[in-house]
This record gives structure tokens, sequence and C-alpha cells, in this order.
């Protein structure tokens, strides 16, 4: 059974599609799980939230902040990366592998290309062997890759601190690792869903995965 990713910038429709696509296929009698990566796990979101108990980064759930709030103390951290890295790749091993193992479809909302996006906004350097391994949890997956302009994804997302310079900061670098997944992934679709409407992206989405199964 695959391992279904849809990834990119938050506001793109994700997690409505995955949901949609979840409760569709359960309909069909296929065994499905969610899961969602987020940024920070294990350790690293300790650490996170421990910086923001001692007012040293702000309390809240802004991507934006929290990320260039973590790049102003961890920019030339090479523990930092490491960390994270050492992280996800734990994060995996515990609550995707095992369903992966019992022949489970997940669905992934958010994986490892969201985290790179989210370390390349932090580090000033990702080695490549790091980049390479966590590409490779990726692989033979179903991809989708979940985008939309700055403005539209800006407007999705009025009660998060965002901007359009950061969201297309953002693009610039999903569009780069979208080039990587094509490698890895075992079929990779682009959903632009700027003037998309939902029931036509999860119309396409659910096409495409019944394609895998």
């Amino acid at each position: 059974m695959p391992l279904i990713i849809l990834f990119g910038p938050d506001g793109s429709g994700k997690t409505t599609i995955a949901m949609e696509l979840i409760k569709r296929l359960r309909k069909l009698n296929y065994r499905v799980v969610y899961i969602k990566m987020r940024s920070h796990h294990l350790l690293m979101y300790l650490i996170l939230r421990l910086l923001q108990k001692l007012d040293i980064i702000s309390e809240t759930c802004s991507p934006r902040i929290i990320d260039y709030s973590l790049r102003k103390i961890f920019r030339k951290s090479k523990m930092f990366v490491l960390l994270e890295f050492s992280n996800i790749v734990t994060w995996y091993l515990f609550f995707v592998k095992p369903h992966i193992m019992r022949k489970t479809i997940v669905i992934a909302d958010r994986f490892s290309p969201d985290s790179i996006v989210s370390l390349h906004v932090i580090s000033k350097v990702i080695p490549y062997t790091y980049k390479k391994v966590l590409l490779s949890l990726c692989r033979k997956s179903t991809a989708i890759y979940v985008r939309a302009n700055p403005e539209v994804l800006l407007s999705r997302k009025i009660d998060e601190d965002l901007s359009e310079k950061y969201l297309k900061y953002i693009l610039v670098l999903y569009d780069e690792i979208v080039k990587y997944m094509a490698s890895v992934a075992r079929d990779l679709i682009v959903l632009d869903t700027t003037n998309l409407p939902k029931d036509q992206s999860i119309k396409i989405t659910l096409e495409y995965v019944r394609k895998h199964l």
C-alpha cells in the first residue's frame, strides 16, 4: 500500500484535501491512516516550548514568526540542524514506518519536503547528506505538491501573522524541492489551487491516488 504525501505551503489546501481523501477511501473499504509531520518534533519541540516559556521566542502559532525567531538563534548552528534531522527520522521510524509495514495507506499531510523547507528558512546551510536522507523517506511515494499564489495563500490564512514576501520566499523553496521530489517519488503531480474549486481539487486528487492503489 502506498505512502501518499501532500506537501506545500500552509493555506494551499493540503489538510482539506487530505481529510476528504481519507473519508472517500474509507468508504471504498481501504485501510487508511492520517499523519502530519510538523516542523519541530520530539526534543526540538521541547526546546521550542522552553524558549517560548522563557520569552526568548514569542508564544505564537505563526510559522513565519517561529521560523524567523529560531533563525536569529540557530542560523549558524550545526547542532540545531542535526537535532531536527535526527528527530524527523526518529519520528518517521516510530509513527510512519509501522503503518507502511502493516500495508496501511498513509495519507501524509506535510512530510519531509515541508521539513526541509522549514530547515532552509531557519538554517544557513543544510548538509546535502541530511537532505538526501530526508528525501529518501519519500521514495516510491505517491506525491502531490499543493500550491497557490501568495495573494491567495495570504487570504486563506488571515488568522496568522504572515506576509506576502515570506510566502513568495517559501514558494521559491517549494518549487525547488519539487524537482528533487520528482526523482524519488513513484509519481508526482502539481496541484495549483489558486483558481481551482475545492471539489475539483478533491476530484483530481482522488482520481490520481486511485490509479496507484
